[in-house]
């Protein structure tokens, strides 16, 4: 398992919660046909974690579609107030067996927070995310990579794994299907974990290229907590750059 902590490079109204019967139907869902089972040893497997920032938004339902269709799974780390706008692609992915995480209320620089104010992104965070799936999230990336100390502390107590990425798609800086399709074809290998976001219309494009030639070489994508499901599982506080 690679576990580092050094620096990495680089208000919404209640919305009532499903049943309990339906969150948990939910949960236990079939993960999307011809996807890996639930556990995979990446440690013989050629792994690969496909990640998106910034969930959900206007374009997760175009990345759905092509995960779908290529039978993958990805791993979403949402803003709750997103989350409780499209509550219907949060449901989507995880009933199609994709995993969800936290990715605070308002996306700040956390460093640059008080405690007490970074208790709040991730505690209410999951607390929105937890009205439509039912469940509190285990995941949390933070915004713009950044964490110190008192952020992977506050992740730990509030029972959340820190997940980084080894391979960045840049698609924030580069607004072209292409170019973000061949950096992160140019930088992976097993055990990467390759962050993208939605956010930005050139993002969805590139993904089902991404998923072709990335199985094409032979790697399976698995969600963050199958990467490392049979090294341990992820443990509350640690942060998680590639799998194993």
């Amino acid at each position: 398992m690679a576990v580092t902590a050094a620096a990495v490079l680089g208000a919404c109204a209640a919305v009532p919660a499903l049943p309990t019967s339906t969150a948990a139907a939910l949960s236990h869902g079939p993960a999307r046909l011809g996807a890996p089972a639930s556990v995979v040893d990446c440690r013989i497997t050629k792994c690969v974690a496909l990640t998106f920032d910034d969930e959900p938004t206007q374009y997760t339902a175009a990345v759905l579609d092509a995960l779908e269709r290529q039978r993958g799974v990805a791993t979403f780390f949402l803003i709750g107030p997103h989350a409780l706008q499209y509550r219907k692609d949060v449901v989507r992915q995880q009933r199609d067996g994709d995993a969800i995480g936290d990715h605070t209320v308002t996306h700040p620089h956390l460093t640059r927070l008080t405690p007490a104010r970074i208790d709040y992104e991730l505690e209410t965070a999951a607390g929105q995310i937890a009205s439509v799936t039912g469940h509190r999230p285990t995941l949390f990336r933070p915004p713009f990579g950044a964490w110190n100390a008192k952020v992977r502390a506050a992740a730990g107590a509030e029972g959340l794994s820190v997940v980084m990425w080894s391979v960045s798609s840049k698609d924030w800086k580069y607004h072209n299907a292409h170019l973000v399709e061949q950096r992160v074809l140019a930088r992976v290998r097993p055990g990467a974990i390759i962050v993208l976001h939605d956010r930005y219309a050139t993002t969805p494009p590139a993904v089902p290229h991404i998923i072709h030639a990335l199985k094409a070489r032979g790697y399976v994508l698995v969600t963050v907590p199958q990467m490392f499901a049979t090294t341990g599982g992820l443990q509350p506080g640690v942060v998680y750059h590639h799998g194993p």
